[in-house]
């Protein structure tokens, strides 16, 4: 259907028909088991979200994968189309939620949700289901004791942007649009039945632990150097734009003192497209694209922080166990 850790995108706002989204635990392992046998525990993987509203709660309790696409084996979006409806109709026939609700995806270092396809996917959710969400799952912070799960939706903004699909410097103005008010996140909550928490009492005590030396374990310094690679490319593509900015507006003073001189001489100004070859503006996905990209950017920092509050503060546990064990031995 679709091939886009916020980044100082809203919280949740009262612009949205939910105000948290309910997700049973069996969900979960479902996407988490999906994402390991299709994409190897960080590929791109996605599917389906099904469940319910009630009042202004989003309950989700089943999903399903989109069938793997191969490059020998490529499969269109009418035939995904298909498959969803197949899939649908045998869960009615066997008496379970059925409802479309929206999808998930994998969300491997926040890579993700700040692509055009991830828009364009939420935006056709969005039109059709007024509820729907989108599910990222971070497994590589998952695999460092972290689950990352986070539901967004597209604002009311970001809506009318992409129905008009106009995505110009007025148009952006007159919206109030930023690169921080493409989503807006909703809480998600986890729930499980007594059962499992029996279950999960039961598998705490006869699990053992191991005396507490994984709450001290480094391991987040690979992602948080991942996440710094992927951040110095997005700010190279930022200093790329705005070093075109600033040659667009250095051309911008020219045609202007140019005009003035010509209007000194008693000569016409130049015409529009005259004007258009010298300053070649940029295009609305050109526009969109760059918004993105700040969006992404900002997406990378905040990670980066978090990442570094966390080991930050192990160190310092580490240095305070250290110092007691060595005031113990004297």
């Amino acid at each position: 259907m679709s091939s886009m850790s916020s980044f100082g995108r809203r919280k949740q706002s009262r612009e949205s028909p939910i105000s948290f989204v309910q997700i049973d635990g069996l969900v979960i392992l479902k996407i988490i088991k999906h994402c390991h046998e299709e994409g190897s525990g960080s590929g791109e993987v996605q599917g389906v979200l099904l469940g319910l509203v009630v009042d202004n709660k989003l309950e989700i309790t089943n999903c399903f994968p989109f069938p793997r696409n191969t490059e020998e084996d490529e499969t269109d979006e009418s035939t995904n189309l298909e498959y969803q409806c197949v899939m649908m109709r045998h869960l009615r026939n066997v008496n379970v939620d059925h409802l479309h609700v929206g999808w998930y995806q994998t969300n491997p270092y926040g890579s993700q949700i700040s692509k055009l396809e991830t828009i364009d996917s939420q935006y056709m959710y969005q039109s059709a289901i007024e509820e729907s969400v989108v599910l990222f799952y971070d497994p590589i912070r998952t695999s460092r004791g972290f689950l990352s799960l986070k539901a967004y939706r597209l604002t009311n903004v970001a809506m009318k942007l992409c129905k008009e699909g106009e995505f110009t410097a007025d148009t952006l103005r007159n919206n109030h649009m930023s690169f921080d008010k493409f989503f807006e996140e909703i809480p998600v909550v986890i729930k499980n039945s007594h059962l499992i928490n029996a279950l999960l009492c039961e598998l705490d005590e006869e699990v053992a632990v191991d005396c507490g030396k994984q709450l001290l374990d480094m391991g987040g310094f690979g992602v948080l150097e991942k996440t710094l690679q992927s951040q110095m490319k997005c700010v190279e593509e930022v200093s790329k734009h705005c070093n075109h900015l600033r040659q667009q507006t250095a051309k911008q003073q020219h045609v202007a003192k140019d005009n003035a001189m010509r209007a000194q001489r008693g000569e016409p100004a130049l015409t529009e497209d005259e004007v258009n070859k010298i300053l070649k503006p940029l295009a609305p996905l050109q526009r969109l694209e760059s918004l993105l990209n700040y969006s992404q950017t900002l997406n990378y920092c905040q990670q980066s922080a978090s990442y570094s509050t966390q080991n930050i503060s192990k160190l310092f546990m580490a240095k305070a166990l250290q110092s007691n064990s060595a005031a113990t031995d004297k």
